[in-house]
């Protein structure tokens, strides 16, 4: 009975050793390495392509290093089995650049990744740490093609110096571009009081030869809104004598009799910039009394 006992305690004491030893032996440290956003779209909101504003923007990653071992890498965007570029309503592309301000180079996937340079500066995230890189967002202006949502979904991975992923996210990069009209006046006219004052001559029966051109902005279809004080009367103030005229744009005659009238653009859907002529027509001129006879029309543009 002894020697049974013995023989439980030799067991005992071979196998206690061996559980020491798996108890006492720590993991390997690691890089743990999060990409962090502070939305996961990064879209330039309400830019309008006929104002002073440029459409661009600054977005910002942060890497989060949850590991015992720090974190060495390239930040790498890629798209996601697609064409390159923004994607509109209609199926165009619209060119865009990222650059890595953290690095100062530029991350643009243009051939459907990031390149990887030699010169490049690789990102370092020390144990239990964070480093936040800031990207500089632009798109190209003059590819804007009409108001709407212009849209890439890309990945952007974290790329260990040996080449292996380290941690990847899906970002969505975009340009919000508001439904816009704006008009301008070219040709022969003076500014008087913050309004443009057209001199018609000498007012005779038929068309007044006066080079003027209406010039108009939109990205999408749009109408013109005409408003006549006179009501399509060219009047001589404090008197009741008047002559009566019409006006054009563009070769489209427009009614003011009323007091206002609408013309509709004449592009299709998407951006336009357009030079309209502007001609008026003088009615009867005859038995007239002599002086200035005027009129003041407003124009304004809309989206449709």
């Amino acid at each position: 009975m002894m020697k049974f006992i013995h023989l439980l305690l030799a067991a005992a004491f071979a196998v206690l050793p061996a559980a020491v030893a798996g108890q006492s032996a720590a993991p390997p440290a690691a890089c743990r390495l999060r990409i962090d956003a502070a939305a996961s779209s990064w879209i330039i909101r309400g830019y309008d392509p006929f104002g002073n504003s440029a459409p661009s923007g600054t977005f910002e990653l942060i890497f989060t290093n949850e590991g015992d071992r720090e974190c060495t890498f390239y930040p790498i965007f890629s798209v996601d089995q697609e064409p390159f570029g923004l994607r509109a309503n209609n199926g165009r592309r619209v060119p865009y650049a990222l650059a890595d301000m953290y690095g100062n180079y530029d991350a643009t996937p243009v051939a459907g990744r990031t390149q990887r340079r030699a010169t490049r500066r690789s990102v370092v995230v020390a144990p239990r740490s964070q480093q936040v890189v800031q990207y500089g967002f632009t798109v190209a202006e003059d590819m804007i093609s009409g108001d709407g949502l212009y849209d890439q979904r890309v990945q952007i991975e974290a790329e260990g110096t040996d080449g292996l992923p380290l941690s990847a996210r899906q970002l969505v990069l975009g340009i919000d571009v508001l439904p816009s009209a704006t008009l301008g006046l070219s040709g022969a006219y003076q500014v008087s009081n913050g309004q443009a004052l057209v001199d018609l001559g000498e007012l005779r029966e038929g068309f007044a030869e006066v080079p003027l051109q209406l010039r108009v902005q939109s990205t999408r279809r749009y109408k013109l809104i005409l408003e006549s004080q006179n009501n399509g009367r060219l009047e001589l103030p404090g008197t009741d004598w008047f002559v009566p005229y019409q006006m054009s744009l563009g070769g489209q005659s427009v009614a003011l009799s009323s007091g206002r009238g609408e013309l509709s653009g004449q592009n299709g859907q998407g951006l336009t910039r357009e030079s309209l002529p502007i001609r008026f027509r003088i009615g009867d001129v005859s038995d007239q009394r002599a002086g200035t006879y005027s009129d003041v029309i407003s124009v304004s543009v809309e989206p449709l």
